[in-house]
């Protein structure tokens, strides 16, 4: 476990700290772009292109399915990454699953559609979206064992934030660079411009690859290396000692992907669909609460190293269990305004306080021998659930109606609560910070 109240590099303001913070933010950012526009093309795009010799409705299934097998893969990426980042350290795997995510991404862009290469198209397209997900089940855990092996124990809820708040950054940008294509009339959209979102990603790579190279490998793995404490297998021994409290990241993170993957995905479809809101309303309003998010994390981080991880974490889930219960009946009104309102309750409040935390509460959880590979692997498969809702959603729409969505929320908002009901306080009240 870490000691609380020392700083892992000696110099909690250094340069080489900025750095480590700026490019776990600046990867985080690049890779979330990369998942956002897929998630975007999923709902509006893929269908149309990938799975034209389906009905609609099963085209839209099938392209919402190949969503998700992202998200199954990446307790894979988790297992596998980890096991690398806990013996060789965290610098190299970040390196290679940001070469894995942002070439995947690019090839999406070049790729063929059905009407020109047949049942070859959706074949690849899962292939490179399998791909992503590995690459991406591998990224998280070091990207936030970067930050939090590095900085002061004092202030690593505040220094930690910064891995989500590049998902939220990089889930503005996409949205933004996605929204902005998809104002194109349609034909030309669906002819070429669905493709530049992805396309764009080749000037993010460059940018990312560069920051990464100049990074430091981490006190804490240093030091493990140094005491020839390597784990030889890391999953077993997480699997033997840290499964109880695998099992709760992994139902925190379940539920709060459930909630997200319902408002991002299946809400996105839902109101441009049946209520006839144009895209670019709700995308805008997802734009608009991932800006708000990137105050509100560090915020919730910095909160949770004055009063403790647990109590964070149970606003956060009391938050998506009232939002949650407010979100469709704003949505269903088809105002603007109200749908925007319902769309930043959950992504920019709900989500923002909840995303705070698990980059410094979920490492503080684990001893940095396995750290990397117990994180990744409860925070990855925590997200299979989010990967499977928006088939799950819609699969219940169509056979209940919109109250088995509801209800869907409410279970999601349970999950998180009885997550950090459970989990352990990991900040010792002595070393707690003030403002």
């Amino acid at each position: 476990m870490f000691q609380p109240g020392t700083a892992a590099s000696g110099k909690p303001e250094s340069t080489s700290l900025k750095r480590v913070v700026f490019a776990s933010f600046a990867g985080s950012t690049i890779e979330w772009y990369d998942f956002t526009v897929f998630s975007a093309s999923s709902a509006l795009v893929f269908n149309r292109l990938f799975f034209t010799s389906f009905s609609p409705t099963v085209g839209l299934l099938l392209a919402l399915l190949t969503y998700a097998i992202g998200y199954l893969a990446r307790p894979l990426g988790g297992v596998i990454f980890g096991h690398f980042g806990d013996r060789l350290g965290r610098k190299p795997v970040l390196i290679i699953t940001f070469m894995m995510m942002g070439g995947a991404t690019i090839i999406m862009g070049l790729l063929p559609t059905f009407e020109q290469v047949g049942v070859a198209a959706p074949i690849v397209l899962t292939i490179l979206r399998i791909t992503q997900g590995i690459a991406l089940g591998g990224e998280y855990g070091g990207a936030a064992l970067l930050v939090s092996e590095t900085c002061p124990a004092d202030k690593r809820g505040l220094y930690s934030s910064s891995t989500l708040v590049g998902l939220a950054a990089g889930t503005m940008l996409g949205t933004i660079v996605f929204g902005l294509f998809r104002t194109m009339p349609q034909d030309e959209f669906f002819s070429w411009g669905w493709r530049m979102p992805f396309l764009l990603s080749i000037v993010l790579v460059v940018i990312g690859l560069w920051i990464r190279m100049r990074i430091d490998e981490t006190p804490e793995f240093l030091k493990v290396e140094k005491s020839h404490k390597v784990s030889k297998l890391p999953i077993a021994e997480v699997l033997k000692h840290d499964l109880k409290r695998v099992l709760l990241v992994c139902a925190a993170r379940s539920g709060e992907t459930m909630q997200f993957n319902i408002v991002a995905v299946f809400g996105l479809r839902y109101v441009t669909h049946n209520l006839g809101v144009p895209p670019s309303v709700y995308l805008s309003a997802m734009s608009l609460s991932s800006f708000l998010s990137i105050f509100i994390m560090p915020l919730s981080g910095a909160l949770s190293d004055r009063i403790g991880r647990k109590p964070v974490g149970l606003l956060a889930g009391i938050a998506s269990l009232v939002f949650g219960a407010a979100y469709l009946p704003l949505v269903t009104t088809g105002s603007t305004l109200l749908i925007s309102l319902a769309v930043i309750l959950m992504l920019a409040i709900s989500a923002g306080i909840g995303n705070a935390l698990p980059s410094a509460y979920f490492p503080e959880l684990f001893k940095p021998e396995v750290r990397y590979t117990a994180v990744s692997l409860g925070y990855q498969l925590g997200t299979v659930a989010g990967g499977l809702t928006p088939a799950i959603s819609t699969l219940l729409y169509l056979h209940f109606g919109i109250d088995a969505i509801a209800a869907y929320l409410a279970v999601a908002g349970l999950l998180v609560i009885m997550a950090f009901f459970l989990l352990p306080e990991t900040l010792p009240r002595g070393s707690r910070s003030g403002f």
